[in-house]
């Protein structure tokens, strides 16, 4: 429920910019993600995973420094993991989670100056692809699996997004975000999954992005 409250609160801000102006910019945007998941297992060790974000925004004006500008994104996310024993030689364990969303964010836009703006806004991801690609190692026995994990995953994640953008000539756009989602990337899991993912597990995203206004 609260899911699509977000999602009908998104759309209704949409529309409701549209009606009041007919100043809208349309364009393309591109850049990396530097992604990770929330995570407190002590004995793995886990690092980001780097990714592809792209797809299309719009800018909504409200007024002189005010303007809304929704986007839909396809965006590559996901964390690293690898494990060790000490204990026993050539045994080791890797692991790339990999969570590739269609993301829609709604970014609220305020220009302290002309071209640099500060941003805020909610966003809904659908889940498109979950897998868990690894390899594991135990006396010399090499092992290479990989596991769809779209079953012990939430279809829908809902998160905020705080950054700065910057427009130039109003045409050439850039802008650094970080993204913190507040629902849960994987299902309470019961089933063998590696013990490599937990009911835990929040998308925790930095990104950077290029893009075009068209006129």
């Amino acid at each position: 429920m609260k899911k699509s409250k977000l999602i009908i609160c998104a759309l209704l801000m949409c529309a409701g910019a549209m009606a009041q102006t007919e100043k809208v910019k349309m364009g393309v945007k591109a850049g990396l993600n530097i992604s990770s998941l929330t995570f407190d297992e002590n004995e793995l060790d886990s690092s980001s995973k780097t990714g592809f974000t792209a797809g299309l925004m719009a800018e909504i004006p409200l007024d002189k420094n005010f303007s809304v500008q929704p986007e839909l994104l396809y965006s590559q996310q996901g964390m690293k993991l690898s494990y060790s024993d000490p204990e026993v030689q050539n045994s080791h364990y890797k692991s790339t989670i990999a969570l590739n969303y269609l993301n829609i964010p709604v970014m609220l836009k305020y220009y302290v100056t002309k071209g640099l703006s500060i941003q805020a806004g909610p966003q809904v991801g659908i889940l498109l692809k979950a897998n868990n690609k690894y390899q594991d190692n135990f006396l010399g026995y090499d092992n290479h699996e990989e596991m769809d994990l779209k079953d012990y995953s939430n279809g829908v994640d809902a998160s905020v997004n705080f950054g700065l953008g910057y427009q130039f000539k109003d045409k050439f756009y850039a802008d650094a975000r970080y993204n913190l989602s507040y629902t849960n990337v994987f299902k309470d899991v019961t089933a063998n999954t590696n013990y490599i993912i937990n009911s835990d597990m929040k998308n925790k995203v930095f990104q950077i992005t290029i893009g075009y206004f068209f006129k």
